[in-house]
């Protein structure tokens, strides 16, 4: 139960600032869902952030922070949720470290 853990508790900040939008998204026509222990948020506010905030030509998909996966919507959420949750994994690896390099680019 602890090895499942403490990844999580690792990841936790970055969770937090996924889970910080759900909110918004849902006050904004979002949605959410649970997919393989994943906090899967889409639409509203949060689609809206992908397109425009993200500094890459056309915005992004989808993107991870922690254990929260934002999505455009539920079909680009399925097409990419194989990629995010390699982030997953590298966010409950390297925690608040794998934060960082996205800053620094």
């Amino acid at each position: 139960m602890l090895s499942r853990l403490l990844p999580r508790i690792w990841a936790f900040p970055a969770t937090l600032v996924g889970l910080s939008l759900l909110p918004f998204a849902l006050s904004t026509g979002g949605g959410w869902r649970f997919e393989r222990g994943v906090l899967e948020i889409h639409g509203g506010l949060v689609a809206w952030l992908l397109r425009h905030a993200i500094p890459i030509q056309g915005g992004a998909s989808a993107l991870t922070l922690g254990h929260v996966i934002l999505g455009q919507d539920v079909s680009t959420l399925a097409l990419c949720r194989d990629h995010e949750h390699v982030h997953v994994r590298q966010y409950e690896r390297f925690g608040p470290l794998f934060m960082i390099p996205a800053q620094c680019q």
